[in-house]
């Protein structure tokens, strides 16, 4: 096909489209052999491979090991608000189809893993918050604001683009800002018929942690009659997940008090009180010190959930992530009852699930206790990962069942 752009072109190394045909995202410098045109920071480039043939149009960044990443196969594409709007309608028609019933909550692009390096959007009912990761992406700012209101029609339209990913591409991140609307309050949103508040201008992530939809859920159909402590617990969507499935008592316990505030915030929408210190507790205080007690208030517990923030965001990290996985699992599962239930998580891309797999079996040793698994998610729908991109595999969840204490 007649390339009608004037765009640079990047010509790979024999063999380097291989994995662009397979549907990976990235050429990284090493697969690179000339570039024709002097490309700038963001600037739309074609990729070719060394007999010349076209195999993708993507965003530049000489600044990167990751020096191109793809936005579409096809090299004359017009990248506009246009082709926006219709890659967001075609993502948000498939992942709707996907929802699960009384849900209004969740992500409509995942990225490199939605063929949109670089950008996030969530949706939270009427209200879209996005953020931009990349120096491509971020060329097109105005053309996503746009198209967002366009397709979606919001209420409003946020962005937070306050991210530290943002400084390996060379840009600082930002402040929240409202593109378009009003936001004055949390806003509220379903998730199988619970009622979240999801605080977009301060809260965490987007403001809400959409991508354990799933994990909620089953600790809801576990917790009916037990005792449940949700460490690490931000706005208590564990928690409400539990309390509406039944359980005897429910703890909450985080370093934030306003956002522990949110969450009892979410309780009293859903008709609970969280004032009921019989059946609800709601905890300022630091997990590690926590677990170190030999009685934790509320105990003990029929159903630990344990989901911290990312341990290791660099390759730098991950030898002190594991070391703290390890810790705070083996902690976790000496504070279990008998015969208890815990949950635990890792959203940390750089420890690969046979990694949090031997943590486990690690901590379990430690805690001198024998462990079933019953179940282990991985990402939602809506954060699908490519087959073709492994590096966009980040979450794991094992459901693990105390069956002996040993010694």
């Amino acid at each position: 096909m007649e390339i009608k752009t004037m765009h640079p072109s990047v010509i790979l190394k024999p063999g380097k489209d291989i994995p662009l045909r397979a549907g990976h995202p990235w050429v990284f410098s090493n697969a690179i052999d000339t570039i024709e045109g002097k490309p700038g920071a963001g600037d739309l480039v074609i990729v070719r491979s060394q007999a010349g043939e076209a195999v993708g149009l993507g965003t530049w960044n000489g600044l990167n090991s990751i020096r191109v990443r793809i936005l579409d196969r096809d090299a004359n594409r017009l990248i506009d608000a246009n082709y926006f709007a219709e890659r967001f309608a075609e993502l948000d028609e498939w992942k709707r189809s996907h929802l699960p019933e009384a849900t209004d909550g969740y992500r409509v692009v995942h990225a490199e893993a939605d063929g949109l390096p670089g950008l996030i959007v969530d949706r939270y009912a009427d209200v879209l918050v996005f953020q931009i990761h990349t120096v491509g992406m971020d060329r097109f700012r105005g053309e996503i604001v746009e198209a967002l209101v366009t397709t979606f029609k919001p209420k409003a339209v946020v962005e937070r683009s306050d991210v530290e990913a943002r400084n390996r591409e060379g840009l600082m991140p930002l402040p929240p800002n409202i593109h378009h609307g009003v936001v004055t309050d949390a806003v509220p949103f379903k998730e199988y018929g619970i009622t979240f508040l999801a605080d977009v201008i301060n809260g965490q992530k987007t403001g809400f942690f959409l991508d354990q939809r799933e994990a909620r859920r089953a600790v809801g159909n576990m917790s009916k009659g037990k005792r449940v402590l949700n460490l690490f617990g931000y706005s208590g969507a564990f928690s409400l997940h539990a309390a509406k499935g039944g359980a005897e008592f429910v703890a909450t316990v985080d370093v934030s008090r306003p956002a522990l505030e949110l969450a009892e915030r979410q309780f009293t929408q859903n008709g609970f009180d969280p004032a009921d210190e019989s059946k609800f507790l709601f905890l300022e205080a630091d997990v590690l010190d926590l677990l170190a007690r030999t009685d934790i208030e509320g105990g003990p517990y029929d159903v630990i959930i344990c989901d911290p923030p990312a341990f290791a965001k660099t390759d730098a990290q991950v030898e002190k992530a594991l070391k703290a996985y390890a810790e705070v699992n083996a902690a976790c599962l000496r504070a279990l009852a008998p015969s208890g239930t815990l949950v635990t998580s890792s959203c940390s891309g750089r420890v690969t699930n046979e990694d949090f797999r031997n943590i486990l079996k690690l901590a379990a040793g430690r805690a001198k206790r024998e462990v079933r698994l019953l179940d282990y998610l991985e990402q939602p729908f809506d954060h699908a990962e490519r087959l073709a991109f492994p590096e966009g595999r980040y979450l794991k969840t094992a459901i693990l069942e105390v069956t002996k204490t040993l010694g």
